[in-house]
C-alpha cells in the first residue's frame, strides 16, 4: 500500500509539472527583450561647396582680426590702469569688467579658430 501511495504521489507531481509547463507555453509570454539593432548608417555628407567655405573662412578671419585688436586694446588699457592705481587692497570694478571682456573675446577667438 505504501508503494502505491508513493507511485501515485510521484505520478501526480510529474503530471502537475507537465500541465504547468504546457499552460505556461500557451500563455502570451512576450519574447525576451534583446537590445535593438544598430541604427542605420547615416548617409554620407554631401560634398562641400568650396566657394562657400572660402567665404566662411574669410568672415572668420575678419572677425578674429577684429576681436584680437579689441583684445589687445583692452589689455593695454588694463595694464595702464593697473600701473596707475594702487591695487594692493582692492581691484576696481572697471578692472574686473575689462578682464572679463578679455576672457570673453579670447573664448570667442578660440571658437572661431576651431571652426
Amino acid at each position: 500500500m505504501r508503494l502505491s501511495r508513493r507511485v501515485f504521489i510521484a505520478a501526480s507531481l510529474s503530471l502537475g509539472a507537465s500541465v504547468g509547463r504546457l499552460w505556461a507555453a500557451q500563455q502570451d509570454v512576450p519574447p525576451p527583450q534583446f537590445p535593438p539593432p544598430f541604427p542605420p548608417a547615416e548617409p554620407p555628407e554631401s560634398p562641400r561647396n568650396k566657394k562657400r567655405d572660402r567665404v566662411l573662412l574669410k568672415a572668420n578671419r575678419e572677425a578674429i582680426n577684429k576681436d584680437v585688436t579689441r583684445m589687445s586694446d583692452l589689455v593695454e588699457a588694463l595694464q595702464k590702469q593697473l600701473k596707475e592705481s594702487d591695487t594692493a587692497d582692492v581691484l576696481s570694478l572697471d578692472v574686473i569688467r575689462k578682464s572679463e571682456e578679455i576672457e570673453k573675446l579670447a573664448r570667442h577667438v578660440r571658437d572661431l579658430v576651431r571652426g
